[in-house]
This record gives C-alpha cells, structure tokens and sequence, in this order.
C-alpha cells in the first residue's frame, strides 16, 4: 500500500479496551494478528496490544488493561497504517470464530440496525463458529415474506464483504425446516 491510508476508530459498545480502527487492508489476511511489521508488531510482542485481528476493512485492537486509549491512541493509530503499508511480516491465523461474531454483531446491531429498525423488525446473532452466523428473526421481521432477501441479500453480503471465509448465515431453526416466506415464488438467487 501506498500514500497515507484513511483511517479512523470506532469505539466496540461494552468493551472500553477494545477499538475497530476502520481502514484498508490490502493484502492483509483475515484472522487472528499474532505478529505485525513495525512498530504495531512491537506493541503486540511486549503487550500494550493484548489482541488484535483484522477484518477486509478494519483492524480490531484491545489495550492491555494497564493502557489507556486517552495515551496510546495516536500511537497505536500511526503504527496500524504504518504496519499496513509492509504486507510482508503479518502472522495472522485466517478465520476466527471471535472475529466473526464481532464482524456479525457490530452488521446487525449497527451497520444495518436502521435499516431493520425502519421495517419494526428485529434480528440478534444468536450464536456462530468461524464460517457460519445464526441469526435470530424477531418483530415484523419473524414472519415477513420478505426475510430470505433480507437475510442473504443485506446481511449475510455486509458480513461477507468483512469476512470473506463466511460460508453461509442461516436463520435460528431453518434448519431442516420448510422455508418460510412466499412459496409460491421460488427466483433465482433468492431463498426466501
């Protein structure tokens, strides 16, 4: 990578030490961090990072609990961008089942959350592994015909686009169902 790459945080709701710094990742694979080039590789070797992993647009961060993000914030900022311009000398274990529901939880409660909330539905991650989410359809959005479309077509693409190694989201107790939705209607590409 090349040039000074955008990069801002996002705050992950109910963890105060850990921070989704949103930025392009390149050739960087999707997984567990367990080592960096740079200076964010020393921060995880002598422990200001006790974690870290990335997504196809985002690297996750948690502080050790001896740091504050209020002094080490800009630091860890201007190490992750420097890091990510050496794509050469990242460790990184591809696939996580961790990563993978922070990606999940953070799509469906925050990425599309208006987008759902404006069709009075609501839909939870009720539990994943490191290539499947189970989402969980409540509100309008439990028996909506419309909710195959929603499930592949909104989120299961938003979560895939983070997390190339998602190989399917599937809905709490479809499996080995009938499907729900218009039977009638049965379009290429649409399973609802």
């Amino acid at each position: 990578m090349t040039g000074k790459l955008p990069i801002h945080p996002e705050a992950v709701p109910g963890d105060p030490q850990a921070v989704r710094w949103v930025v392009p990742t390149g050739g960087v694979p999707v997984g567990e961090v367990r080592g960096a080039p740079g200076s964010f590789g020393s921060m995880l070797e002598y422990g200001v990072i006790s974690r870290a992993m990335v997504e196809a647009d985002g690297v996750w961060t948690w502080l050790a609990s001896d740091q504050a993000w209020s002094r080490v914030g800009s630091k860890v900022r201007d190490a992750i961008v420097a890091s990510l311009a050496e794509e050469e000398g990242w460790d990184v274990e591809p696939g996580s089942a961790d990563l993978l529901g922070y990606i999940s939880r953070d799509v469906v409660e925050h990425q599309l959350a208006a987008y759902i909330a404006s069709h009075g539905g609501q839909i939870q991650v009720a539990d994943n592994d490191a290539e499947t989410v189970e989402v969980d359809f409540g509100g309008a959005c439990q028996d909506c015909p419309a909710a195959g479309q929603t499930l592949h077509q909104r989120i299961e693409t938003t979560i895939r686009a983070r997390y190339p190694q998602l190989k399917t989201v599937k809905r709490v107790g479809d499996v080995g169902k009938k499907k729900r939705g218009i039977t009638w209607l049965n379009l290429p590409g649409h399973n609802c």
